[in-house]
């Protein structure tokens, strides 16, 4: 008998790499159906204004041109969408109203590609313009607190004690200013759907999608449809980083064109409409002022926030959230404030709130340890808060201290010299910098079936979707590990509403809540076999307690006397079954009794020339405190994908506004910079690793993005640390440096 692995946790290979390196995984852009057409979306060239006509009688007489589509000549919406899912009230084509570079204002649908471009380049937009608001400067008076539907993502402002009174006694006192600047998710895949409708009130859609079941009823609503008369299909998605978490406007044209046409169309958007149509994370400015004891011990604090928003809906950047939990201050206040400006609305991106409001926290803590004289990791332990400061909830675990501990050790910590400036190499001056991170482990209602077989397989199926974090490989793990079986001998169905309805591949859900859904689904089964079994005259286990029988490699056994036994496929045989069908239902309250956080201690190094001021981040060691690790190496590619992430937000990436026009400068690769192998040093990621059964019945939790919090923040510091000059602007170019000389 072969010697059994426990599969939780084993460093097993993705379960679909083979297909995705030989090219036979099938994306959404990869499908396709008999009769289908094309369709290329027109986009506007102004920010602001309306439009007077659209000539599109040269697109309709080119070659294979099906329609053309605009706000005057479209099919009807049968109703609006509700935020969030739905990305914005407004609807595409909905009027003409011109509110930004890069809204879609005409729709052409042709028998290929080819001719669909070549159309929609012939399609003339004659404009009376307006003064636009082109950058969030601009913006900035007109400034005011969020409403709408966005709302739902937390409330702007919160108070406790009188911060302002402590501020004005505290003997060590923080005030600056920090800036983030707004990114784009650049994945590597542009979206595309696929709409058919089956019959005229069934519409399957095969579409780049982090959420199918999130997706659904914005699509139902849009068309007047029942829910269940709505199928989402999405195999695999070829990256999302949160710009896939939302219907954005291409996912709803598509279906319009294919009833327009009464004939299946694909609408996949080109890289430049990634940029200005799918989201992005926006621009930030924030003010932080501390007040502390001299012997670090934060006493008051203060974080104002506001940001660029659309002129379609308000939604605000949550920068907030983590300060109000971080550090146990008794006396505090946040406030986050929007300002319109002509640009697309701004959506979900790895992590949304947390990254830019914990550069600004992280970088004003490195400051307060800079003016107490203190080590920024002593710093910290002086401020862990040992319960959760908002409302006192006791933590469902909390190993942060731990991170310190175990990122300092490997980073070797304690051999660096506080003194700015006093490290170099060369004509390198050399930084150590760190910081802290936190997230809220957000929980949602999952569903999953585990069917195993009389051949000794199983199947896994759950509707959620594949994004390039490795999410089947370990859900085929928690089957496996539940089952008592090897993880070869599980396969998986997902990515399709027709499944169970799973929590979506957003918000770092997946791990906690569909993994638990197939856990309890494991369970079932694998319950079903042994009391089967234990029932059964004919089986060696008859007549034992549930509890007293254990499973491994796809046999059922005594605990206490492992000969005793048999396989699934001996029992099941016995008695004709050919599957045993288990069912989990994860649905977690609403409200928690315990504080659900993940959270993390990034150290890092970096070199800067003397005399040429570029920043290279040389090492960097993050440790994580996620819960149960459910696959090493799954978890070490996505802790480092995250690190990477950030540090290209950290160094390089900016989406800069033209300040007169208001279009977007660098909506491409060429001119958008993200980072290549050749800009990251060693990037060490380590974590706590222990099961928290109190967040959720699997013990994990999410990863996705708290891997990225907190990295900007650590660079900053190292950067002081090395230059003696702090740079309170992202990303942290040459001209940035050189300005805070």
């Amino acid at each position: 008998m072969a010697t059994w692995e426990e599969p939780l946790g084993a460093a097993l290979d993705r379960v679909e790499g083979r297909d995705k390196v030989t090219g036979r995984a099938v994306y959404s852009g990869d499908v396709t159906v008999p009769g289908m057409a094309h369709a290329v979306m027109v986009t506007s060239t102004e920010s602001a204004g309306r439009i007077r006509r659209i000539d599109t009688r040269a697109a309709l007489a080119a070659d294979g041109v099906l329609a053309v589509l605009t706000h005057r000549d479209r099919p009807a919406w049968k109703g609006t969408p509700d935020i969030p899912y739905g990305a914005e009230p407004r609807m595409p084509l909905a009027d003409g109203r011109v509110l930004h570079a890069g809204q879609p204002l005409a729709l052409v649908v042709a028998e290929s590609l080819e001719q669909a471009r070549r159309a929609a380049a012939l399609v003339r937009v004659h404009y009376r313009t307006h003064q636009p608001v082109p950058t969030l400067d601009d913006a900035l008076p007109d400034a005011y607190t969020p409403t709408g539907p966005y709302l739902v993502l937390g409330d702007p402002d919160s108070l406790r004690g009188r911060p302002e009174r402590e501020l004005a006694q505290a003997p060590v006192t923080v005030d600056a200013e920090y800036r983030t600047s707004a990114i784009s998710h650049t994945p590597m895949e542009p979206s595309s759907t696929l709409a058919v409708w089956e019959q005229p009130d069934q519409l399957t859609l095969y579409d780049s999608s982090q959420g199918v079941f999130r997706h659904r009823p914005a699509l139902a609503a849009a068309f007047g449809l029942p829910l269940d008369r709505v199928r989402l299909v999405s195999s695999y998605v070829g990256g999302g980083f949160g710009n896939k978490s939302f219907v954005w406007a291409h996912t709803y044209l598509a279906p319009l064109a294919a009833q327009a046409v009464r004939r299946p169309v694909r609408l996949t958007i080109d890289r430049k409409q990634v940029f200005t149509g799918t989201g992005h994370m926006p621009e930030t400015r924030q003010t932080i002022r501390i007040g502390a004891d001299r012997d670090g011990r934060v006493r008051a604090l203060t974080h104002d926030s506001v940001n660029p928003t659309s002129f379609v809906v308000d939604r605000h950047e949550t920068t907030t959230a983590c300060t109000r939990v971080m550090y146990p201050v008794p006396h505090l206040r946040t406030t986050t404030r929007v300002a319109k400006v002509n640009t697309s609305t701004s959506g979900a991106m790895r992590t949304p709130g947390d990254s830019p409001g914990m550069f600004a926290l992280e970088s004003a803590m490195d400051e307060l340890a800079h003016a107490t004289r203190l080590d920024p990791v002593e710093l910290r332990r002086r401020n862990y808060a040992e319960v959760r400061p908002s409302d006192g909830k006791p933590w469902a675990g909390n190993r942060l201290l731990e991170c310190y501990d175990l990122g300092a050790r490997v980073f070797g910590w304690g051999r660096r010299d506080p003194r700015p400036r006093s490290m170099r190499d060369g004509d390198d001056l050399v930084g150590w910098g760190m910081a802290s991170a936190i997230r809220v482990e957000h929980r949602a209602r999952a569903r999953a079936v585990v069917e195993l077989r009389r051949d000794g397989t199983a199947e896994v199926r759950a509707g959620t979707v594949e994004i390039g974090g490795g999410t089947l490989t370990t859900l085929v793990q928690v089957a496996a590990s539940g089952l008592g079986i090897g993880p070869d001998r599980v396969s998986i169905r997902a990515g399709d509403t027709d499944l169970p309805e799973t929590a979506p591949t957003f918000g770092s859900r997946t791990s906690g809540s569909t993994g638990s859904a197939v856990h309890l689904a494991a369970a079932d089964a694998r319950r079903t076999a042994v009391r089967l079994a234990v029932g059964d005259p004919r089986s060696p286990l008859h007549g034992l307690a549930e509890d007293d029988v254990d499973a491994e490699s796809g046999r059922l056994f005594h605990r206490d006397d492992r000969g005793r036994g048999e396989t699934y496929e001996a029992l099941m045989s016995r008695h004709g079954k050919r599957t045993l069908r288990g069912e989990g239902d994860y649905n977690p309250a609403a409200d928690s009794p315990r504080a659900l956080s993940t959270f993390g201690a990034h150290f890092t190094e970096v070199r800067i020339d003397r005399d040429l001021p570029r920043v290279r981040v040389t090492r960097h060691v993050a440790v994580f405190d996620c819960g149960l690790v459910l696959n090493a190496k799954t978890a070490r590619n996505q802790a480092q994908g995250g690190i990477i992430y950030a540090l290209g937000a950290a160094l390089m990436e900016k989406l800069t506004l033209d300040p007169v026009s208001g279009r977007m400068v660098n909506p491409a690769l060429t001119d958008y910079h993200v980072p290549v192998h050749a800009d990251i040093g060693h990037v060490d990621a380590r974590f706590v690793g222990q099961a928290e059964t109190d967040v959720n019945p699997l013990g994990a939790k999410g990863l996705g993005e708290i891997c990225a919090v907190g990295v900007a923040p650590a660079v900053a510091n190292a950067v002081f640390h090395a230059t003696g000059h702090r740079v309170r602007t992202l990303p942290l170019t040459p001209d940035t440096l050189l300005a805070a000389r």
